[in-house]
């Protein structure tokens, strides 16, 4: 019997130590062991030297990174204001926004990655942040998209068998189900059990995001920031002063005060205030692969039914989303101003879904700049880069944004920094998105409209073409050997992992080889009727809500238990995979 991951006998150390001198043997204890206990030979291995990582300023240096500027409210403003806060708290941060801009609001669909940094990196106290915003759970999206008139499931947890894809393939036609929170989003129902007289929560072991009312959140965040002592500056920036060097050397307000910061954290959205129109950072356009650039939302009655998942359905030129929160159900008409007027639009979603009301016009461009960090400037959210709404990446990329800033903020100018590393590692990760994205739209064989015929002619995948190479001569990809898995993410990296690749394109009935299955038929199939039991006995949302708040230990072992995808030991790589694969 070996130590797992370590290769070591247990107990091998303390067999060692009996046969050392008194002295010897103490000095060996002192290291390995714990509190006097008996030693853990996995010890032998472990890190013990202590780190500092703070990067905290000295005193006296004239180019230290001290005062923080970050331009701009919304969920990127302060989110980056009080991520710095919490992690950097000597550094004095400043939010400079203007209260005369209003607060977009429409629902939002997040990523489970965005729970550990709201609740672990933040702070957030999770009942608190209950109470206060009213979140519902996302298990994954509803696609009624590809060939299969029934759509497929997209569940996080997409890179988890539990049942079998393969199996799913072979015995029901399609990918669903291929794990147990597929099953839970068929049935909308949640990964709470009512098991007699105390519900049983799966939650800690199922990941799932958030939906969200963004108006309540950025209230929510507003007036924490407000709590935790970060400084508002209520302005209006006009003019982006600088230096000989071409860093930026203050900013003009509209009513005419100079703003002066070491470091400014663009979050002024499409505008690019500091980044694009002052550093003039050129900016990259993903039309190519994504033709979407206009969206109308609206909001509808779900007349108590919560679903648990986010919906996007094809319309005649783009998409639909519906994200479910308690008082509605937000939707977003996502197309193409190329393919449909505004008029048209607005008359194709109140045909689709009669009751819908609120409509509001929206119009955004898919692309990024060239850099994220240039000099003195660092962009987060929309001035640095946008997507088009699918798979919910936007607040996800801000966070991801954020937390590479916390790790590479340097503590004075005058050091070397991680400018070039962290402009190469975000324009891969946006990269990375645009081919994801585009996959969505080069194989869906939904209807036969203008614009989808186009989408599946001109798509542009040449990002990807090697890994689409590669899944068609053998999925799904997950379940290749590890050296191909490898291979993968480092040559063609995925914002959502492997799995998110097979369950994309699987799910779509684009062709491929299947790898061979190994087991008898019957053996998957005990599994799905075993996970239908479970399922039978799961709660619908807005019953497992309640039960939630009756039972707070529910979401404090999700944070605090070490077995848990968003616990303190989750350690999160940075991707929307976090917690799946």
């Amino acid at each position: 019997m070996t130590e797992s991951g370590t290769g070591l006998d247990s107990g091998r150390m303390e067999r060692v130590l009996a046969s050392l001198a008194p002295d010897d043997a103490a000095a060996v204890r002192a290291w390995l062991g714990k509190g006097g206990r008996q030693i853990d030979d996995a010890a032998l291995v472990a890190d013990h030297e202590p780190v500092d990582l703070g990067r905290r300023p000295s005193s006296d240096d004239p180019q230290a990174i001290r005062r923080v500027g970050v331009i701009g409210g919304g969920t990127a403003g302060y989110l980056t204001a009080l991520a710095l806060q919490a992690k950097r708290p000597w550094l004095q941060v400043e939010l400079v926004e203007s209260r005369d801009i209003p607060i977009i609001g429409v629902g939002e669909a997040t990523v489970p990655y965005l729970l550990w940094f709201l609740h672990q990196l933040v702070g957030i106290d999770m009942a608190e942040f209950y109470e206060r915003v009213r979140p519902a759970w996302k298990l994954g999206i509803k696609f009624d998209w590809g060939a299969d008139p029934d759509g497929f499931t997209a569940p996080f947890g997409w890179g988890q068998h539990s049942i079998g894809m393969l199996g799913a393939l072979r015995e029901h036609g399609g990918i669903d189900p291929f794990n147990l929170t597929s099953l839970l989003m068929q049935n909308d129902v949640t990964p709470v059990l009512n098991v007699g007289k105390e519900p049983v929560s799966l939650l800690k072991h199922l990941p799932f995001a958030y939906h969200l009312d963004n108006s309540g959140f950025v209230g929510y965040l507003r007036e924490l920031a407000e709590r935790r002592g970060i400084q508002h500056v209520d302005a209006t920036v006009t003019d982006v002063v600088l230096d000989s060097r071409g860093w930026v050397d203050r900013l003009r307000t509209v009513d005419g005060r100079d703003l002066s910061y070491d470091l400014y954290v663009d979050c002024t959205g499409f505008r690019s205030k500091l980044l694009g129109e002052g550093l003039g950072v050129p900016y990259e356009s993903y039309a190519g692969s994504l033709f979407t650039d206009s969206a109308i939302t609206a909001e509808r009655d779900h007349r108590g039914h919560l679903k648990p998942y986010t919906t996007a359905t094809t319309m005649n030129s783009g998409w639909c989303w519906t994200i479910p929160v308690p008082d509605c159900d937000h939707m977003g008409y996502v197309y193409s101003s190329a393919s449909m007027s505004d008029d048209e639009a607005a008359a194709e979603l109140t045909r689709r879904y009669p009751g819908v009301t609120g409509l509001k016009q929206l119009r955004f461009k898919s692309g990024r700049r060239s850099e994220v960090w240039r000099n003195n400037v660092i962009a987060v959210g929309n001035s640095y880069g946008f997507v088009e709404p699918l798979e919910s990446s936007a607040l996800h990329m801000m966070t991801v944004t954020v937390q590479t800033l916390l790790s590479t903020l340097p503590e004075s100018w005058a050091r070397p920094n991680a400018q070039a590393m962290v402009n190469t590692y975000l324009a891969r990760k946006w990269d990375s998105l645009r081919w994801f994205l585009a996959i969505h739209y080069r194989f869906n064989t939904r209807l036969d409209t203008p614009f989808w015929k186009e989408a599946r002619e001109l798509t542009d995948v040449s990002g990807w073409q090697p890994l689409l190479d590669l899944f068609a001569d053998g999925a799904p990809l997950a379940r290749r050997e590890e050296s191909v898995k490898q291979l993968i993410l480092d040559a063609a990296p995925t914002p959502f992992g492997i799995g998110g690749v097979d369950t994309l394109l699987l799910g779509q009935q684009v062709p491929a080889r299947l790898l061979p299955a190994t087991e008898p038929p019957e053996h998957w199939d005990a599994r799905r009727r075993a996970a239908e039991t479970l399922t039978r006995h799961a709660l619908p949302q807005h019953d497992a809500l309640q039960v939630v708040s009756s039972h707070p230990e529910m979401l404090s072992e999700l944070l605090q238990d070490d077995d848990s995808w968003a616990g303190p030991r989750a350690m999160p790589p940075g991707d929307m995979s976090v917690g799946i694969n």
